[in-house]
């Protein structure tokens, strides 16, 4: 059954879990941030739904609730760092801070950080830049989960990117979210939870026949590559701007031979930010807004978007009625709050 909870109350949530399994408060304070307003963006693939699985990385697995980040190279507008698997959505805040830092500074940041965990929503760093007035760009690699164009097994990373540009007009960033799959595979895993069929074109069966069927996608691990053989060159090239320039594990070597997969600190991520020119750029995003809205729609693509325009309108609803979390994701945290002897506040 779904039920709603406030925003604060998730947030709280959040935070207490992972303070109970080793995270310092101010880790856990920024994780809980992140993670909550996941959710409140009407993400509901990569908010808490994940929670779950970072504490039994911590508790069980190599994830570090409390991460030592180092510096390897450090030049001006540009540094290196590496973590020992450290908690993912506080090192990617740490790691698009620090380049928003250089970028304040030089104009332009780079902040790439190997042995990271899974960063949850890469829209969220893309967000976290925008709100700073930069253009902010983000990028993760991932275990090898899907097939290459062309390949029958999972050989490649679909590594998502964001890009965020900030809107000061109506304070409504544009942030774009993107895998390298047709969809974000956590997508497939809540329709094969939830017993929804997938639109064609997500992914193959064994057989390599299209099918609506998630756990037939899961099974055959034959997800699709967006774009055909584009997202294919997008995965490969992402791969070589984050774990090659790092000197960090590449998706064929994620979860292999004793090395941890992305999702418990396999991975490395990358962060850019871009200060702008002049004071011009954000009356030019409500401009190209304005005028996306004013063209002829074409209904059977479904409405017309601008990059993150849903989150937003998620943010509306859910800030008044409070967050409404698919069920089984409801008995997941009850699950959780009993094991740790905690209450998730649910709305009556």
């Amino acid at each position: 059954m779904t039920k709603r909870i406030e925003y604060t109350s998730l947030q709280k949530f959040f935070k207490e879990a992972l303070m109970a399994v080793g995270a310092p408060e101010h880790v856990a304070k920024i994780e809980a941030q992140i993670g909550a307003e996941v959710d409140l963006c009407g993400v509901h693939s990569h908010g808490a739904r994940l929670l779950i699985g970072m504490v039994n990385n911590i508790r069980n697995g190599p994830t570090n609730p409390d991460p030592d980040i180092r510096t390897l190279v450090n030049f001006p507008a540009s540094v290196l760092m590496e973590t020992d698997c450290g908690i993912g959505r506080y090192v990617s805040h740490v790691g698009m801070e620090s380049a928003i830092e250089r970028a304040e500074q030089f104009g332009v940041g780079v902040c790439v950080i190997r042995g990271v965990a899974h960063w949850g929503r890469g829209y969220s760093y893309g967000l976290q830049a925008a709100r700073a007035g930069m253009v902010g760009l983000a990028f993760t690699n991932a275990y090898a989960n899907f097939p290459a164009w062309g390949t029958a097994v999972p050989s490649l990373g679909n590594n998502p990117f964001a890009i965020g540009v900030p809107s000061d007009e109506d304070g409504e960033p544009v942030v774009m979210d993107i895998a390298m799959t047709q969809t974000a595979i956590g997508r497939v895993n809540n329709a094969a939870a939830a017993g929804e069929p997938i639109p064609y074109g997500w992914g193959l069966d064994k057989e390599g026949n299209p099918t609506q069927d998630p756990k037939k996608v899961l099974e055959s691990e034959r997800f699709l590559p967006m774009g055909e053989h584009k997202g294919s060159a997008l995965s490969f090239m992402s791969d070589l701007i984050t774990g090659a320039l790092a000197g960090g594990f590449l998706c064929f070597e994620q979860g292999t031979e004793g090395r941890p997969f992305d999702g418990e600190g396999g991975s490395t991520k990358t962060f850019i930010a871009i200060k702008p020119y002049g004071d011009w750029l954000g009356k030019r995003v409500s401009e190209l807004k304005a005028h996306l809205h004013s063209v002829q729609t074409a209904p059977e693509q479904g409405d017309v978007r601008w990059p993150g325009e849903n989150s937003f309108r998620w943010r509306k609803e859910y800030l008044e009625k409070g967050i409404a979390l698919p069920a089984n994701i409801c008995d997941g945290l009850d699950q959780l709050a009993d094991e740790l002897s905690l209450t998730v506040e649910w709305i009556d």
